[in-house]
This record gives C-alpha cells, structure tokens and sequence, in this order.
C-alpha cells in the first residue's frame, strides 16, 4: 500500500499485516467438515473476542467454494444457498439453534467447533506479530517476551504497543471506526457522564457486543441508559438488545417495546427477553405464564426444542397450581396441555403429542362439566386430538373425536354465530376429508 496504515488497520484480520500460523488441529476439523459426504453443510465457528475465529476462516476458506460469514450473530436472516458455509460468531447461543432448526428443514447438517486460546502458540504470535508490524511502520523491531495475555487480538495489541513504544496515543480517537479496538475506546467514553441517552446507540451497537462482558462498568452504564430511558431500544440494533436481553433490568424496561416493533417478529429476540423475564418472576402463576409466552415466541423464532423445554414447564406448574386449586387452574393446565401437543408435533415426536391432546380432552371434559361456557375449550381439544390420531393413521379414533367436536360446535354456532360459525366449518371440513 501507499500509506501506513492506521492502528486499526494494522490489527484487522482483512489486512493480513501478520500472517496467519498455527491452528493446525482447527484446519483438520475445518477440512474434514469440508470434504464430507454431505451435499448441504454449515459450520459455525465460536469463541471469545479476538481468538482469532475470523483469521482462521479466511485462511481456510481462501481459494475455495466455502462461504465465510464473519459475525453471523449479527445477521438477521442468513441466506442458506452454499453447499458449504462457515459461519463465524462469540457465541453459539439462541440464534444458532434457530438458524440450526431453520438450516436442517432446509437439508443442511450443522456443526459447530470452538475456536480456543492456544498459549502455547504466543511465544511464536507475539514474536511474529512485533516482526510485521515494526516493518509495516518502519520502526525498530523490540526484544520484549510475550506477555500473559488470553488471546490472539491481546497479543497484537501487545506487540504493536511494543514497536510504538509509547501505547497510550493508539487508545485515544474521537471517531473509533468499528471493530476490536473501538470496544475498548468506547468502554472508556462511556466512563464519561456527558454522555447522553441520544448519543449512545451507535456507540451501543459495538460496544455491548463484547466490551460489556469484559469491563464491568460497561454494563453498569448500559443497563442505566436502557432502564432510564426506554426508547432507545427504537433505534438500538438487534445485536446490542441481544446482549441487553440477557440482563434483568433493561430487559423489563425495553421488553414491550421490542415486543410490539416488527423488526423483531421471528427473531429470537422476544424469546430471549421472555425468558430473562420468566428467570425473574417470584410467583408460580405469573412464571406458568410467561412459560407459556415463551414458548410461543420461541416457535416464532424456529426455537422448537426450546419451545418444547418451555412449555412442559409451563405444564409442570399448572399441575402444581391446579393440585392446590382445580378449579381455579385446571382450564389454563387443560390449555397448556393442548399447546405442549403442538410443540411435540413441531419436533417430530407424534406419540408424545397424542398423550398430551389425550390429556387436556380429558380435563376439558371435566372443566366443561362445572362451566357450560368452556364448552368451546373442549370443542378446540377434540379437533386437536382429531389431528393427532390422523397423524398415526388411527382413522377411527381420529373420526370419532372430530364428529364429536363438530357436534359441540353446532351448538355453538346456532346459539352464537358470529363466533363460531367459521369453526363449525372448519371442523365440517377436516371431518368430510377424513370421510373421504
């Protein structure tokens, strides 16, 4: 090039300015998964910040058909059309078993490999790095040792501090460009109280994807802003909520916000902020509920084993409430029965979701014993449990529920037509075509 290049260049992975060495047990990993039998394949790459995730896919995908996708996390909807795509994150979190569940319908297979420090590798790093960086600027080349640092960013920030000499200048800019070291910079901005709730959310967006997990005063001024002042999650990014999701008291305060704003429908968002909130609830009816909620969220998201872990909990504690009070709680454990046969249905699991439709047919028979008006709640679990026995192939059993559920709707349908007049034709349906 025909310039030096700015602190920021010199540490990112795009420049090369250090070459990549070492890794020889991730590049194996990384070309067996390349070269397997599977037409369709994701990887996804994980590990702290400054590993080194990112130099090692590029150099292993360099030359080949592999697509790298460099924080994957941070995508809102990946594009799955490679026969073999690498995916580079932090974490392997919600949004991996989304994408995971959405990739596998798809034909892929998934894997995932953490990317690790490798200390025994900084000798040689912090040697090689001092070598290319004091070339780069023209400067002496130091004899200083490595220092004890846990990653590879550290240990590049290290050495081009020793081949400066005078470090300090390089963590002062009043326009960080985005990346590793602007995280740093801005962890020290945000010690300042002039900063404001309007001037935060693009410095927000890069900062609390790692800063705020290393540098607790970070987060302490995070979790302030959002709390004080919700409406920043209007402008915040999805990766910035994400991580604010994760943590009790700006989750509350943004939680409706998010809820309500169409950005996020289908994300895994709502369902990170649901469960943080159902972590947090003190009484077992206001968890059962948000138990419930979460499980629906979680579906919206393609999260359908987490879906599935939601709403069994959600069952265990309607049992709970509806041993001390059935009447009160048997009708929402006889609901979250006829939900949990969905989520089964949603993993593959037909068996489990008859027992669970069976169930709540059961308790619905109860419950509309004692009340006429949750006869429609037993006519919804009827159809349900229709769906399930056809799904087995039990045509008997799946006809006799329906004709029952259909006669409950009549019912309905004649005393109050504007309600159910479209399920007494939906069931009419589903019974002619089981006829057929």
């Amino acid at each position: 090039m025909d310039r030096t290049l700015s602190p920021g260049e010199l540490l990112d992975p795009r420049y090369e300015v250090v070459p990549f060495h070492g890794r020889t047990d991730e590049l194996a990993d990384l070309a067996r998964w390349r070269d397997g039998d599977e037409a369709l394949s994701a990887m996804l790459l994980h590990g702290p910040a400054g590993v080194g995730k990112t130099r090692l896919a590029r150099h292993f995908a360099e030359g080949s058909d592999v697509l790298v996708v460099d924080d994957a996390d941070l995508v809102a909807r990946l594009d799955l059309r490679q026969p073999r795509i690498l995916l580079v994150a932090r974490t392997a979190g919600w949004w991996w078993s989304a994408l995971r569940q959405r990739a596998a319908r798809l034909g892929y297979r998934t894997d995932d490999l953490a990317v690790t420090p490798c200390p025994d590798e900084h000798g040689t790093s912090f040697a090689t790095a001092c070598a290319h960086f004091a070339y780069a600027l023209g400067l002496p080349l130091p004899t200083t040792a490595a220092p004890d640092v846990a990653t590879v960013h550290e240990l590049h920030l290290a050495a081009l501090a020793e081949v400066c000499g005078t470090p300090a200048h390089w963590l002062v800019a009043t326009d960080p460009v985005p990346g590793r070291l602007a995280e740093d910079v801005l962890a020290a901005a945000l010690l300042d109280d002039r900063i404001t709730p309007d001037r935060s959310p693009e410095a927000l967006e890069t900062l609390l994807r790692a800063a705020a997990a290393r540098v607790p005063h970070v987060r302490r001024r995070a979790e302030e802003l959002f709390t004080a002042h919700p409406e920043l999650a209007d402008v915040a990014t999805g990766a910035a909520l994400r991580i604010l999701a994760e943590w009790p008291g700006p989750a509350a305060a943004v939680a409706r916000r998010v809820f309500d704003d169409p950005r996020f429908h289908g994300d895994p968002l709502p369902a990170i902020l649901t469960r943080t909130l159902a972590r947090q609830a003190t009484g077992r009816l206001e968890r059962a509920e948000l138990h419930g909620l979460l499980a629906a969220r979680a579906a919206l998201a393609s999260l359908h084993e987490e879906a599935l872990s939601a709403s069994r909990r959600e069952v265990a504690l309607y049992r709970e409430l509806a041993e001390e009070d059935p009447t009160e709680h048997r009708p929402a454990l006889a609901d979250a029965l006829a939900d949990l046969g969905l989520r089964y249905v949603a993993v593959d699991r037909p068996a489990d979701a008859l027992a669970a439709s069976e169930e709540a047919v059961a308790l619905c028979r109860v419950v509309a014993a004692e009340d006429r008006d949750c006869t429609s709640q037993l006519a919804r679990a009827l159809d349900q449990l229709s769906r399930r026995y056809a799904a087995l192939g039990r045509r008997d059993e799946a006809l006799a529920a329906i004709e029952e559920a259909t006669d409950l709707y009549r019912d309905l349908a004649e005393a109050q037509p504007k309600l159910f007049r479209v399920d007494l034709a939906n069931v009419t349906h589903q019974r002619i075509g089981l006829d057929e």
